[in-house]
C-alpha cells in the first residue's frame, strides 16, 4: 500500500473519529462558526509571527522606503544589502510588538462584529472570513501599530539606520511610521488569511472539534 493511500486513509479515519466525538456536542450556529474560524486563524497567525522567516521575510523584502523623496546617494543606500540586513534586524522585533499591540483590537472585533450573511462567508473563498473582518475593522489595526513604529523611529540604535532614517524623516516621522504600519497591516492580514485557508483545507488543523465538524459538513 502506497504512503499516499495510507495518508489518505489516516485523514479519513481521523475525520471519522472527530465527527464521532462531536456527535454528543450541540451544533454550532453559523455566526459562531465564523467567529471561531476567525479566532483560530488569528491565534495561529500571531503564534507563527514569532517564527523566523515567513511573514516578516516578505515584510522586509517588500518594504519600499524610497517614496521618491530621496536623492541618488540615499536611494543607493536604501538598495544596499547592508541596509536591508540592518533593517531586517531592527524591524522584526518592532513589527512583532506592533502586531501584538493590535491583537486585542482584532479579538474584540471578532467578538462584536456584525455578520450580515454568515452562510455566504462560510461558503465563500478560502479567506472570506478574514476579508470580512478586515473590512469591518477598517484602519483600526494600522492605528494600533503606528505608535510602536513611531517610538522605534525616535530611538534607532543602529548608527547606519539612524543616518538613513534621519534623511527619510525629513518628510515627517508620522508619515514614515504610517508607511511601516500599513506594510505590517498587509503582512498580518495575509498571515491570518493563510491560516483561515489552511483550516478550511484541513478542518482538524484548528484544534476545535466542533468547528472541524461544521467545516466538514456545513
Amino acid at each position: 500500500m502506497t504512503p499516499a493511500i495510507l495518508s489518505r486513509r489516516a485523514t479519513i479515519g481521523g475525520m471519522a473519529a472527530l465527527l464521532a466525538a462531536c456527535a454528543a456536542l450541540p451544533p454550532l450556529s453559523v455566526d459562531e462558526a465564523v467567529r471561531r474560524l476567525l479566532r483560530k486563524s488569528t491565534e495561529r497567525a500571531l503564534a507563527k509571527l514569532y517564527a523566523p522567516g515567513g511573514v516578516w521575510d516578505r515584510f522586509v523584502m517588500g518594504l519600499d522606503l524610497g517614496g521618491g523623496v530621496a536623492g541618488m546617494v540615499l536611494q543607493r543606500a536604501l538598495m544596499s544589502d547592508d541596509f536591508h540586513r540592518r533593517l531586517d534586524d531592527w524591524v522584526r522585533p518592532i513589527a512583532l510588538r506592533a502586531a501584538h499591540a493590535a491583537a486585542p483590537r482584532i479579538a474584540a472585533a471578532v467578538k462584536t462584529m456584525g455578520i450580515a450573511n454568515a452562510r455566504a462567508v462560510m461558503a465563500g473563498g478560502p479567506r472570506a472570513a478574514t476579508d470580512l473582518l478586515r473590512s469591518e475593522m477598517g484602519p483600526a489595526v494600522v492605528e494600533a501599530m503606528v505608535p510602536e513604529f513611531r517610538n522605534a523611529l525616535d530611538t534607532v540604535g543602529d548608527p547606519v539606520l539612524a543616518r538613513i532614517f534621519a534623511a527619510l524623516l525629513r518628510v515627517g516621522g508620522d508619515a514614515l511610521a504610517q508607511k511601516l504600519a500599513h506594510h505590517a497591516d498587509d503582512a498580518v492580514w495575509g498571515a491570518i488569511g493563510d491560516e483561515e485557508a489552511a483550516i478550511r483545507a484541513d478542518p482538524t488543523a484548528g484544534g476545535d472539534p466542533q468547528l472541524a465538524a461544521y467545516l466538514a459538513h456545513p
